[in-house]
């Protein structure tokens, strides 16, 4: 029945998709070390995804294979913005309380926010231009492609949205007192080991 062929291929999509979360949340816990920084990682990553699932469900884009396909390209520079961002507030929080300066929390965060911004920005503006021609294709190839571009274009809009008003939130309420030494995954030097001998 073609029922069955959908219903077991949104079984397996579902699977899919549990099965790659999880494994996104072993890798940043096992990488980052820090459980708290994991989980703003984790949280951010698919509500990005949401977000551009809903903006393509305003503008009357269905899902299929091709928007999928969009999203998965775009997840790249959505776990990118993720990581960058979160790392660098961290960063940045750990650096001002060994020093002992009296700025604000809201204001490192804030400013250490801003401060990688720009070229996040620039970054996710060059990858969108490189798709700029499959807006103008015409015939089969454009009505294939350009739900790829949509979805992948929309995907990389909203994650530097969500990085300037979700991240810096999920920071101050997680991660407003991190401790002032950098926990490193005891992976990190093995590997390092091993990239330098390759």
């Amino acid at each position: 029945r073609p029922a069955t062929f959908v219903e077991v291929a949104l079984d397996n999509l579902l699977g899919s998709l549990w099965q790659g979360a999880l494994l996104v949340v072993v890798i940043l816990i096992l990488f980052l070390w820090d459980r708290r920084i994991a989980l703003i990682s984790a949280t951010i990553i698919p509500l990005t995804v949401v977000i551009t699932m809903l903006v393509l469900a305003y503008f009357g884009t269905t899902v299929n294979v091709m928007v999928l396909a969009g999203l998965v390209i775009a997840i790249g520079a959505v776990v990118d913005d993720a990581i960058v961002d979160v790392e660098n507030v961290v960063r940045r929080l750990r650096q001002y309380r060994q020093a002992g300066s009296t700025l604000p929390t809201a204001q490192i965060v804030l400013d250490s926010s801003v401060e990688v911004r720009n070229a996040i920005i620039n970054a996710s503006l060059i990858e969108m231009t490189a798709l700029l021609p499959v807006f103008f294709m015409e015939g089969l190839s454009g009505a294939f492609f350009k739900p790829l571009a949509q979805a992948y274009v929309i995907a990389t809009l909203v994650s530097p949205f969500i990085a300037l008003t979700v991240t810096p939130a999920l920071v101050l309420i997680l991660l407003s007192n991190p401790p002032t030494r950098e926990r490193i995954s005891p992976f990190l030097p093995w590997l390092h080991r091993a990239y330098a001998r390759v």
